[in-house]
């Protein structure tokens, strides 16, 4: 069951500048994720970079473990950028559930939202499921508490 999404705080053009400056980051580059927006107030992260080096965990056609948990973890800080006013979004909080293996050899989408925000933290949740499944069970769900920066 999904929570309620919290729409974002921010204007249509502060959201263009938090994604754009989320893209631009060197670890969101690394890893391969792209970051969406989505009205009123989902972010999306596109993986399709599944090189050697990520894969790992249930066999070499499998994604790692880290490697989903921190796609969760930047779905989530881009999920806050929306709620927040401030470059950076931290994560105090994040718990991560595996429940299939996320092959290497599809591309993958993790959706996020907040649940319940406040001036000094957010709630969130979010799942990861194939890029082009538009229904179907998740191969991993999570939470997290997110913060803006100081």
């Amino acid at each position: 069951m999904q929570s309620p999404t919290v729409p974002f705080r921010l204007p249509a053009d502060r959201l263009a500048e938090q994604l754009a400056q989320f893209n631009a980051r060197a670890e969101v580059q690394w890893f391969g994720f792209a970051g969406a927006l989505r009205a009123p107030g989902s972010a999306l992260i596109t993986f399709t970079g599944a090189g050697a080096g990520l894969q790992g965990g249930g066999g070499t056609a499998a994604i790692n473990g880290g490697v989903i948990a921190a796609g969760f973890d930047a779905a989530f800080v881009l999920a806050g950028l929306g709620q927040y006013d401030t470059p950076v979004v931290v994560t105090l909080e994040l718990s991560v559930k595996f429940l299939s293996l996320a092959l290497a050899t599809e591309p993958l989408a993790f959706h996020a939202h907040v649940v319940r925000s406040a001036r000094n933290f957010s709630f969130a949740e979010g799942f990861l499921a194939p890029a082009a499944a538009a229904e179907g069970p998740p191969m991993a769900m999570a939470t997290a508490m997110v913060a803006p920066g100081r």
